[in-house]
């Protein structure tokens, strides 16, 4: 009997290693408030898958965040103290965390999410302006930061997954900033629609902005320049979005 040589597995090991950053379809997730569902739409095609049993009568959702590699929605729960997560594609619950106090938001003051697909940390808006909180996938807080240094407004937040960026929605000025380690400053797009600052998603591999327009019922899909190409339907009770690639192969 021949004994199979190492190096033939080495194309095996690729594909499988490889395979939990492929990229899919972009699909856009969104919540809301009380048992509404999370919304999972195929852009591509159309489709609406409802995900329904994750959240309470009186849950409302002020943020979320997607991360392709494990599948994880991530659902922060007003007044912004408390993080869920459901694993999208045997539809589980999978954590829930209680944050410290000072996550806590003022009523209507937007806390939205990012997830950096890379090492998994979760981003999350605070209460005071312009700091941005740090949770590790394990619900284990860090220290807080300002990207820019400032107490400048925040009404949004994603992650340029291919090019390793924070982005962040300025909510006075309708800006999208693009931090580099978190802090530097690379990049900054202004949008040319008026927009409602309360979430941001972001479409790494097409460079499209997702934020809802100030024209009520509407979702604006901008381009890398800030012009706005597209409205899609934005039901008055969703309240955060994140964007995604959903990849093919998965081993987490």
């Amino acid at each position: 009997m021949t004994t199979p040589k190492p190096i033939l597995l080495l194309p095996l090991l690729l594909v499988i290693f490889a395979g939990c950053a492929s990229r899919g379809p972009t699909h856009l997730y969104s919540a809301g408030a009380g048992t509404a569902p999370i919304h999972d739409l195929a852009l591509e095609q159309g489709s609406d898958d409802a995900l329904v049993g994750f959240l309470e009568p009186g849950d409302r959702v002020i943020g979320l965040g997607y991360e392709h590699n494990t599948d994880y929605i991530w659902l922060r729960l007003a007044p912004g103290d408390r993080l869920v997560t459901v694993k999208r594609g045997i539809r589980e619950l999978w954590y829930d965390y209680d944050l410290p106090p000072a996550f806590k938001m003022a009523a209507e003051q937007p806390g939205d999410l990012a997830v950096r697909s890379f090492n998994r940390m979760v981003y999350a808006v605070m209460p005071t302006a312009g700091t941005i909180g740090k949770i590790t996938r394990y619900g284990d807080v860090q220290e807080a930061f300002k990207p820019s240094g400032g107490p400048d407004p925040i009404g949004g937040l994603a992650w340029d997954q291919v090019n390793d960026r924070l982005l962040v929605l300025r909510s006075d000025s309708g800006e999208v900033i693009a931090y580099a380690n978190e802090r530097v400053e690379v990049a900054r797009v202004r949008l040319d629609a008026a927009v409602r600052p309360q979430t941001l998603a972001y479409d790494s591999n097409r460079a499209r902005y997702y934020v809802p327009l100030a024209e009520k019922g509407w979702l604006g899909e901008f381009d890398a320049e800030g012009r706005l190409l597209n409205r899609l339907p934005w039901p008055d009770d969703m309240a955060a979005l994140a964007a995604g690639q959903r990849s093919l192969v998965r081993v987490f």
